[in-house]
């Protein structure tokens, strides 16, 4: 056999162990996949959920959809809802359960954006093996695995920054295609509208591009090539500018309607700024930074070891691996010192940096492993090596083993969640056409959810005073769930029923029927009767 099909066949394996791999990967997703939206950030996961439940029961409405907390019009927009109009078709196709809808969803989108990494991985290196290294450490890692298989919005941005940033470099390097000028704005101006919190992941390394290329250009031919290619520019300022405007004409629509009313005007970006970007001081504090990294250490095995090291392996090799190992990292790094305070408080939030991590991790991982078992001389020598290499490898297994378990083990290996009971008692005792209160719950909107009902989410420092109360009373709220006691807020009723809900679990909450009408009230009573309900629990 010569030295060609031995290189062949060698490649032919690779592919057919790299495919193994990715339909495993796709596998261990599925696992579980009807359990309920109630892992991590179950407030964001239900937040997103409920607004694909609305477009299911009363149709997709991209710009004036309801995410129902906070009372009527029930609208409290943030992103552009492509996610949720996606998952509410798989619904509408025949797949009934909204909760599989929304994670199969996600791993879609995930799936796209790793699409898109391995085309950009494609075109900055030459050696297939790096790409494959980099694309298994995106869909194998843990912290990947969990979080594309939530009801997130994350991966569909990251998957439609990774286009932009994929499209844009073709755009330069084929001289302004309209191809590549319409997917790119496409891409781009999805990505700004869905999450544009995401965005810096890819505005930042293509900063770099366009600086360079056009000053590659002023430097063979000077300002008078620029001129000549005027076109050219035009479309880069095209590519630019139209995903830009994009997201802010939607962040002006958002703000204009939760504005609109008393109760989501403290939702408005204005009011948020501080929250969003976080300020000087926290990112001055090291322990801030400590805490982000500690919600990436689930993402690979070895990383705050891998991630450094490739920073070194690369400036041992052509400059475009460099550049896009550098870029992307400090993409990451600019990304997070943004948005500091958001990706502090939540650990979701790093999903959209995760895709130049992998990339940084799966270049080291492939120098550590082959080029230790390249050029071989002597036997002492492939052994050392061979020895190296296999440590690496059983170091690096039994880390990541042990990360599965403790990150995965809930819900993909045990199972242990079940809708809330509580949620299942307020259907039982609410009509659609009335509302709940819900307070103390942390603007979670898990009991609202799964209850199928729309409400008004309330903490203890949320006081609108009479107006509050005289619109709570104007839109038939008339179940209120607590945790604490609230009599400033039951004093607004004439007639009060605490429910005893006999045959359901429910621990730690109250739950008032409220009311001015003496006949309602009467008729509450019947909720209070022993045998009105016939749902046990069993666990």
């Amino acid at each position: 056999m010569t030295e060609t099909d031995n290189n062949a066949n060698g490649s032919r394996a690779a592919r057919t162990a790299f495919a193994a791999l990715i339909i495993c990967s796709v596998l261990v997703r599925l696992v579980n996949i009807a359990s309920p939206i109630l892992e991590d950030h179950a407030f964001r996961q239900t937040q997103t959920a409920i607004t694909i439940w609305t477009f299911v029961k009363e149709g997709i409405t991209f710009f004036s959809y309801q995410t129902p907390v906070f009372g009527p019009p029930w609208q409290a927009p943030f992103e552009f809802p492509l996610f949720q109009a996606a998952a509410a078709l798989f619904v509408k196709a025949g797949l009934s359960d909204i909760d599989i809808a929304a994670r199969l969803t996600n791993i879609m989108f995930f799936y796209l954006s790793a699409y898109f990494l391995f085309s950009l991985c494609r075109r900055f290196f030459t050696d297939r093996g790096i790409t494959y290294a980099i694309i298994l450490c995106y869909v194998m890692s843990p912290y990947t695995i969990f979080w594309s298989r939530t009801s997130m919005i994350d991966y569909a941005s990251v998957a439609f920054a990774l286009g932009y940033y994929y499209f844009f470099m073709r755009l330069l390097q084929e001289n302004g295609k309209f191809l590549f000028l319409t997917a790119a704005v496409v891409s781009g101006a999805l990505g700004y509208l869905v999450k544009i919190t995401t965005m810096p992941l890819a505005a930042f390394p293509l900063a770099y591009f366009i600086v360079k290329h056009l000053w590659n250009n002023y430097k063979q031919a000077g300002l008078s090539c620029l001129l000549r290619e005027k076109v050219f520019l035009i479309k880069i300022l095209t590519a630019i500018a139209v995903p830009v405007a994009a997201g802010y004409l939607w962040t002006i629509h958002a703000d204009n309607v939760k504005s609109a009313s008393l109760f989501t005007e403290w939702l408005t970006s204005g009011h948020l700024h501080g929250w969003n970007y976080g300020t000087w001081a926290q990112r001055a504090a090291l322990s801030n930074w400590l805490a982000i990294a500690r919600h990436l250490r689930p993402f690979v095995p070895f990383g705050y070891f891998l991630i450094p090291a490739a920073v070194v392996f690369a400036l041992k090799h052509p400059k475009r691996h460099m550049e896009f190992i550098y870029t992307g990292l400090i993409g990451a790094v600019l990304t997070i010192f943004t948005f500091f305070n958001l990706y502090k408080a939540h650990s979701y939030y790093a999903m959209a940096v995760t895709p130049f991590l992998a990339a940084a991790a799966g270049f080291a991982i492939y120098h550590i492993f082959f080029i230790l078992l390249k050029n071989k001389k002597g036997t002492s020598v492939i052994t050392l090596k061979g020895c190296i290499a296999a440590a690496c490898l059983a170091a690096l297994g039994y880390y990541y083993i042990g990360t599965v378990k403790a990150y995965l083990r809930v819900p993909l290996i045990i199972n242990q969640y079940s809708p809330s009971t509580i949620s299942d008692f307020l259907r039982d005792i609410t009509p659609p056409d009335e509302y709940i209160i819900i307070t103390d719950h942390l603007w979670n909107p898990s009991i609202l959810y799964y209850a199928r009902r729309k409400g008004f989410m309330i903490n203890e420092d949320y006081d609108y005073g009479q107006s509050l109360t005289a619109f709570l009373k104007q839109h038939k709220f008339t179940t209120i769930v607590t945790v604490r006691d609230y009599p400033e807020l039951l004093a607004n009723w004439k007639y009060v029923l605490k429910i005893a809900p006999t045959g359901y679990r429910i621990i730690g909450y109250k739950i008032y029927k409220v009311t001015d009408d003496p006949q309602v009230y009467e008729d509450y009573k019947k909720f209070n009767d022993p045998g009105r309900f016939t749902k046990l629990t069993t666990s």
